[in-house]
């Protein structure tokens, strides 16, 4: 072959390295393109999240604002007939004949009524209350360990068993550790009722993004869709004997200490409820 022959073909062979080069270095940059594309998709659908997680816990709290003072006006105004109809039964049982056995019973019904209407009357005043935290460094297991035994009274009975799976790097942190307990027996407490008996529920805690983070787990009944973003306003509730303040009122103390609460449910396979809690609140500095 001749020299121009030779040339020829090598010419051809360095277009053609150069032509791989170039589809690799093109490849490669709409390889690197599209991770860049996916992370700011991913960074976009976290934020719409997050957005719509901060919406929905303005609305709660609006919500739990307005509810709370009508709360507050009819509870009081209730107080006062409340007790003039327990003190007028009262003084209708000591007058009436002994024998009159029906005007005696009916007497000791108004009572026990009355003193129901004032129990109900307290809860929801207890909702309405401004509450003033008494933020001091507190173990989060040891107050979870104290909710933790006040649920499981009802949870032997019916052979249900809480496990704890503690992180061991949670440090203390300022909460209400008083508050904070009555949270995490009411969520214990609702996992109990929505479990079957034999059933477990988990109690989690971990450290993520500056936060504490705390789990409920039940394996129980779960929650519908429709019933999840209603099931923290007042007075929804599912149960026949309920009043719907207990997640309503967990959700004001979790909000007041500047965390923030979410559920994940699917019906007949239990449900998480999860509590995140700020690591870098500053406790109460006592008055001097």
């Amino acid at each position: 072959m001749s020299e121009e022959g030779w040339y020829v073909i090598a010419l051809n062979l360095l277009f053609i390295v150069m032509a791989g080069q170039l589809v690799n270095l093109l490849a490669e940059a709409t390889r690197q393109q599209s991770a860049k594309y996916k992370a700011v998709a991913d960074q976009l659908t976290v934020a719409n999240q997050q957005l719509r997680e901060a919406e929905a816990a303005v609305r709660r709290g609006e919500r739990l604002a307005a509810l709370g003072q009508l709360s507050a006006g009819l509870a009081h105004e209730l107080r006062n007939p409340l007790g003039t109809i327990k003190a007028s039964a009262e003084m209708l049982a000591k007058v009436v004949e002994g024998e009159n056995e029906v005007a005696r019973e009916v007497t000791g019904f108004i009572s026990t009524e009355v003193d129901r209407c004032n129990s109900l009357v307290s809860r929801f005043l207890d909702f309405a209350r401004p509450l003033q935290l008494r933020r001091a460094p507190a173990d989060l297991t040891a107050v979870l360990d104290r909710a933790i035994a006040l649920a499981e009274r009802d949870a032997k009975e019916q052979n249900i068993k809480i496990f704890r799976n503690y992180a061991p790097d949670v440090p203390h942190f300022p909460i209400d550790a008083e508050l904070m307990e009555r949270v995490f027996f009411n969520l214990l407490q609702n996992a109990v009722q929505a479990s079957a008996p034999g059933g477990s529920i988990t109690a989690k805690t971990r450290v993520a993004g500056g936060n504490a983070e705390i789990d409920i787990i039940d394996r129980g009944s779960g929650i519908e869709p429709k019933n999840l973003e209603t099931i923290f306003n007042p007075f929804f509730t599912t149960k026949s004997n309920g009043v719907g303040l207990g997640l309503a009122i967990v959700s004001k103390i979790v909000d007041r200490h500047g965390g923030k609460m979410a559920v994940e449910s699917q019906p007949g396979e239990g449900s998480v409820f999860r509590i995140c809690l700020p690591l870098d609140a500053e406790a109460d500095t006592p008055n001097q």
